[in-house]
């Protein structure tokens, strides 16, 4: 009986993925494809630093160069994607992005390097917001957990393959990571190009669950996201968790060589991340969907916190595996529910220009976190960075409480009202 239960859970849970829209699954492969070669960014901090010989500053700030990159990109990349379409803007951003990357491998120059950085993070970032209000546009606000959700499974499942893939390309030549990365980045523009239509809410006939609405001009779009004071807090919070999150990409591969783990070891323990979140997030998401959003991110940011603080007191790998596991899991938790949240506060007709100032957080956190994280990694060492990224998490968890307290009072108020 209790394994004949097990079973039905399973296919539930399974069931209520296969029943999201084809476009939304098409879109999962699509960013699958992309991300198993997305060999470039999980190595670039070792391949800059040393392969190049410009060193550790020098690869932080590439992250702070690609961060002010993503900040404008993010920006025109919402706007875009509710102004003339989320396809067109995709199907840019993933074959300018691939081409950035061709001529990033046979770069050597300091400043050409860090330009085409700029350049690739101008194109590529423009793909987040668009793709983002795209599965908005595809399903209703209790498919969008179970969309992002599996979204984010595709992006990490390709993840774990990449980590490994690319350790072992890195030992023959750096050169391969970048063409297997522009290979896989046209791959799915090209999904995008002969499998997916255009969503936009109106430049279709009829959507399949929200009807059509006017258009909102930029003007007005700014006003209105500033006077949404719930999602100005949570854009604070996004930007603060990003800050130390992007750690686990620039100054964590650089503490673990510094210890003396090799790039295979290294790989093997970033693809740690990816594989848990294929394993968990689907049953997980499935699970917390019946629970309040703003509580969920929160327990997320709790562990987000513990477990980079963890870090601290890491040496041998088997202490990292664990404080790894325990970061990812707070990934987990938050994962499917951050983009679900601000895609309901947003209109249909603001839902690119919404994920756009949500990506434009993601980009300031990286363009200011990496490079800081560098540089008090390299001069004062891990024992500091670690705390200071706990301190930060906690402070994240702490916008969030006060997010979590303002919709329970808002909540409770209306429900005096309608007593009333």
């Amino acid at each position: 009986m209790a394994v004949s239960a097990g079973i039905s859970a399973v296919q539930r849970t399974l069931r209520a993925y296969v029943d999201l829209p084809v476009p939304v699954r098409l879109l999962c492969l699509g960013a699958f494809i992309n991300r198993a070669g997305s060999f470039v960014f999980v190595f670039l901090t070792i391949y800059v630093s040393e392969q190049l010989g410009f060193g550790i500053s020098y690869a932080a700030n590439c992250f702070g160069v690609f961060g002010l990159g993503s900040i404008i990109s993010s920006l025109a990349g919402g706007q875009l994607a509710d102004r003339i379409g989320r396809k067109p803007v995709m199907v840019f951003a993933l074959f300018g992005g691939a081409a950035a990357l061709v001529l990033l491998g046979v770069v050597r120059d300091r400043w050409v390097f860090l330009g085409l950085i700029f350049v690739f993070a101008l194109a590529i970032e423009m793909y987040r917001p668009a793709a983002s209000a795209m599965v908005g546009d595809l399903v209703n606000a209790t498919e969008r957990p179970l969309a992002f959700g599996l979204m984010y499974i595709a992006f990490n499942l390709g993840f774990a393959f990449a980590a490994p893939v690319g350790g072992l390309l890195a030992q023959f030549s750096f050169k391969l990571l970048f063409w297997g990365d522009a290979l896989t980045t046209a791959a799915y523009g090209l999904i995008i190009v002969f499998f997916i239509k255009e969503t936009h809410p109106q430049m279709t006939v009829v959507t399949r669950r929200e009807t059509q609405h006017h258009d909102i001009g930029l003007r007005d779009a700014v006003r209105h996201i500033l006077h949404n004071r719930i999602f100005l807090l949570i854009m604070l919070a996004t930007f603060l968790t990003s800050l130390v999150f992007m750690q686990a990409f620039s100054t964590l591969p650089i503490h673990l060589n510094q210890l003396g783990y090799s790039k295979r070891d290294i790989g093997l323990l970033l693809s740690t991340n990816g594989i848990l979140i294929v394993l968990c997030q689907l049953p997980v998401t499935h699970v917390l969907n019946r629970f309040e959003r703003v509580g969920v991110i929160l327990a997320g940011e709790l562990l987000l916190a513990a477990g980079f603080g963890l870090t601290t007191f890491a040496v041998t790998g088997p202490m990292f595996l664990v404080t790894i596991t325990v970061w990812t899991m707070g990934e987990v938790f938050q994962a499917a529910f951050k983009k679900s949240l601000v895609a309901d506060l947003a209109p249909a007709q603001m839902r690119g220009r919404y994920m756009g100032v949500y990506s434009l957080c993601h980009a300031v956190g990286l363009s200011i976190g990496a490079p800081l994280g560098g540089r008090i990694l390299d001069r004062w060492g891990s024992q500091v960075l670690w705390p200071t990224c706990f301190a930060v998490m906690i402070a994240a968890a702490a916008v969030y409480a006060v997010v979590y307290v303002k919709q329970q009072s808002g909540l409770l108020a209306k429900g005096r009202a309608g007593s009333m």
